[in-house]
């Protein structure tokens, strides 16, 4: 899974001249929460709903509202914006998207190739890949949680041997850390609507369901 995949090419931008009461207008309009920065048609930085709120005035400012009000109606995107922010080549993996995210804690990322702008991927847009890689937007589907704790090697053919003798795909595998200590569980997404039968087969195995 690469971003360049779940991207959205369709970029809403705003230039660098704007009156950041403008660009806050057009987040709020099409319910995002940041905008790409361009100048003469390139990308030059990044502005954010975040970081127009923080330029607001404090309450223990001494102006008169009017003052506020004035203010800021003089403000333009190109003063407030980040000039350098972090942005990623649509070959990226999507899961390395998720770690820069959590790294720089950022919750989007403008898309660069060749240096220009190509598109922008967001948190909701890696959550709807995600849903989509774990099976969860799948009708009629059944979770399975195995404890894989010391399991030996090969144990997945054993586990992959019942759900084919039963017919039951899998949408999705993923194994999940229980503690520090080196536990594991097996998550399992089934595209079935019975799942009863494959469980008790199993157990027999000696799978541990939990």
């Amino acid at each position: 899974m690469i971003v360049r995949n779940f991207m959205r090419k369709e970029v809403i931008t705003v230039d660098f001249n704007t009156p950041i009461m403008a660009a806050l207008e057009i987040m709020k309009q099409n319910k995002i929460k940041r905008l790409p920065v361009t100048k003469n048609a390139k990308f030059v930085g990044l502005i954010t709903r975040a970081m127009i709120r923080d330029a607001s005035p404090s309450e223990a400012t001494s102006l008169s509202i009017y003052e506020i009000n004035y203010l800021i109606s003089k403000m333009i995107v190109g003063k407030l914006m980040v000039k350098k922010p972090v942005t990623i080549s649509p070959d990226l993996p999507v899961e390395e998207a998720i770690r820069l995210g959590k790294k720089h804690g950022i919750g989007g990322f403008p898309v660069i190739e060749n240096g220009e702008l190509v598109g922008i991927i967001t948190e909701s847009d890696i959550i709807g890949v995600v849903s989509n890689a774990l099976g969860l937007g799948e009708k009629d589907s059944k979770r399975i949680t195995i404890d894989a704790t010391g399991k030996r090697f090969g144990y997945l053919k054993d586990l992959v041997e019942v759900l084919d003798s039963n017919n039951i795909p899998i949408l999705s595998l993923m194994s999940v850390p229980k503690s520090k200590k080196g536990d594991w569980s097996l998550i399992l997404r089934l595209k079935t609507r019975h799942a009863a039968a494959a469980k008790k087969e199993l157990a027999k195995k000696g799978f541990k369901i939990t």
